[in-house]
């Protein structure tokens, strides 16, 4: 005998009371082995394997069960968040009861981070969680209780490991925009880094590779604090001298052990950690010519004076990324205050050579628009408003900022000390308002 429900997470399962009394009763005249579970099946999913959704359901071959397991079954993967909806058939014969599952994946799933576990490496926690949450595959659905789930195997770990801390998520994605993760850690402990090694380095690049480490010594530990320095700190030393597809691997962590008495001087759950980079510097590129492309402002003669590129010598990208900001500037000057300089780089690996061509978009010049002044009476606004010398419909110059507050400063009491914040905003009539915040306080 056959049958079927079908079930939508949150929602009751609605059966028919009639047929499902006819069922029991059909299937108490049939032999106990026909309650007996032989099988079980799961279709429609392309995210997850038949295997994982079966280990998910919380049934077990070989054993007895009726409709309520079904249901409870059902539930079950449908709490997990992992699908839009969920649904099941059966039959029953003198040999077993055979169960197929009928599933349609969620819409939306997120990478799932762990930030601050370095006790573990992140296979070992995934293997983990894996054993616990069939699920798993490194995302989790936006609802349901999966990423509970995944806290709750965190937290085991923790406990099995005596480490005094408890593992708290978040939701986090950029400011009123979608979740992009869910970001996993440990609260209640504080976590330095001891030192910092690296593997795969040559000198003279090691040397300031352990002088820049040395600089984070006994710092919070945090993985975004630790791929800033990466990215502002370590690469740099490679970009200048030409490697410029060199790559540092994630950070590698190993609670360090430390003497009783140093831990008791210390802060409370406190543990400290040694970190380690692996580094591939990759190919030394030499600098094979440095083009423009779209500029109209200003003509390329002018803008390549402005970026000092020595032809057959080892790309030093730090250096032309910097001078690429005076050039930034002087589009600043014209109103451009939107301009973006991207180098693109061309690599020919055969020869060690690159090729970058800076490619500009110029966007719009703007105009001075509305000037404001806070935080003054009308007798200094007055006073402060003349001494500015754009006018209402100028070309914006970017820079006339920087220049006016030092003249300004001038003008004002000097028996007190005052701060200004500006807030520069462009508008989408291709004007900049410019609103100045003052605030004076007693001398110390």
């Amino acid at each position: 005998m056959r049958a079927a429900a079908k079930l939508f997470p949150f929602l009751a399962l609605a059966v028919c009371a009639t047929a499902a009394q006819t069922v029991d009763k059909t299937i108490s005249q049939m032999p106990a082995s026909a309650r007996q579970l032989i099988e079980i099946k799961a279709t429609g999913s392309k995210r997850f394997s038949e295997a994982d959704i079966v280990a998910s359901c919380g049934l077990q071959l070989g054993k007895p069960v009726g409709e309520d397991d079904f249901k409870r079954a059902a539930r079950q993967l449908a709490d997990t968040g992992a699908f839009s909806d969920v649904g099941y058939k059966y039959s029953y014969s003198a040999s077993g009861t055979k169960l197929e599952f009928q599933v349609t994946d969620a819409d939306k799933f997120v990478p799932a981070r762990f930030l601050d576990f370095v006790w573990f490496q992140d296979a070992q926690m995934r293997k983990k969680i894996k054993e616990y949450v069939p699920l798993f595959e490194g995302q989790l659905p936006l609802s349901g209780n999966m990423a509970d789930q995944v806290s709750d195997v965190l937290q085991a770990m923790l406990v099995e490991h005596a480490i005094p801390g408890h593992v708290d998520y978040e939701r986090a994605g950029k400011d009123n925009g979608p979740v992009e993760t869910i970001d996993y850690k440990v609260t209640d402990v504080l976590i330095r880094i001891r030192k910092i090694d690296f593997t795969g380095a040559a000198q003279p690049e090691l040397a300031e590779l352990e002088t820049a480490g040395e600089n984070m010594g006994n710092r919070e530990y945090s993985k975004a604090r630790l791929q800033l320095f990466v990215q502002r700190q370590l690469l740099p030393i490679y970009y200048e001298r030409g490697y410029l597809k060199a790559a540092f691997g994630p950070p590698q962590t190993k609670a360090a052990n430390v003497p009783a008495e140093a831990v008791q001087e210390g802060p409370r759950n406190q543990t400290v950690v040694d970190i380690t980079f692996a580094v591939a510097p990759g190919q030394q590129y030499k600098l094979t010519a440095v083009n423009w492309s779209g500029n109209h402002e200003f003509p390329t003669d002018l803008l390549a004076k402005m970026v000092h590129a020595e032809d057959g010598q080892p790309a030093n990208l730090v250096r032309i990324t910097d001078e690429l900001k005076q050039v930034q500037t002087l589009y600043g000057t014209r109103g451009f205050i939107t301009a973006k300089l991207k180098p693109e780089l061309q690599f020919d690996d055969a020869s060690d050579a690159v090729t970058i061509t800076i490619d500009v978009k110029e966007g719009f010049a703007y105009h001075m628009g509305d000037l404001q002044f806070r935080g003054l009476d009308n007798s200094l606004t007055a006073k402060l408003r003349d001494a500015w010398q754009m006018r209402r419909g100028d070309v914006y110059n970017a820079t006339y900022l920087d220049q006016y507050l030092p003249e300004a400063r001038k003008l004002l009491p000097s028996t007190l000390d005052w701060d200004v914040a500006s807030h520069v905003t462009p508008n989408s009539d291709k004007t900049v308002d410019v609103d100045l915040i003052y605030t004076a306080r007693a001398p110390q």
